[in-house]
């Protein structure tokens, strides 16, 4: 059975509900980043004009990114805004999802595991919307 952004997210709350330690803290963090990114993948996909932007020397998670903070010039001006403003919040979600993966000398804070939650949940329904004026 295939996983969806919103089982991402979902597992992220039910962690959060019974977190209590650091390593809690960064798998909330972790989930809630899946959710939204797989989330903006799907609706960046169905763009009728894709960003022309280039990326090199980047992962796919950040190549995204440059393509939300680019969009095509030929995209409805509304997807145009909706498409940075996303990018935006990725990069916020983004850095606290590095933080969780990476640092490991860095403490991890249950306000840093809601806050996840709270972008990760706004990007979902944002892309929920966006979906709906697509074609």
């Amino acid at each position: 059975m295939a996983v969806t952004p919103e089982d991402f997210l979902a597992q992220a709350v039910k962690q959060l509900a019974s977190a209590s330690t650091d390593p809690d803290y960064r798998t909330v963090i972790t989930n809630a980043y899946y959710g939204a990114y797989h989330s903006v993948v799907k609706l960046e996909e169905r763009f009728p004009h894709r960003s022309l932007a280039v990326v090199k020397n980047a992962g796919s998670h950040e190549a995204l990114l440059v393509r939300l903070e680019r969009p095509n010039p030929n995209l409805d001006y509304g997807l145009r805004v909706l498409s940075s403003e996303l990018a935006g919040q990725m990069r916020i979600v983004k850095a606290l999802r590095e933080l969780a993966s990476y640092e490991p000398d860095q403490d991890v804070r249950v306000d840093q595991a809601e806050q996840a939650i709270l972008i990760a949940k706004d990007i979902l329904v944002e892309c929920a919307r966006a979906h709906k004026k697509i074609p």
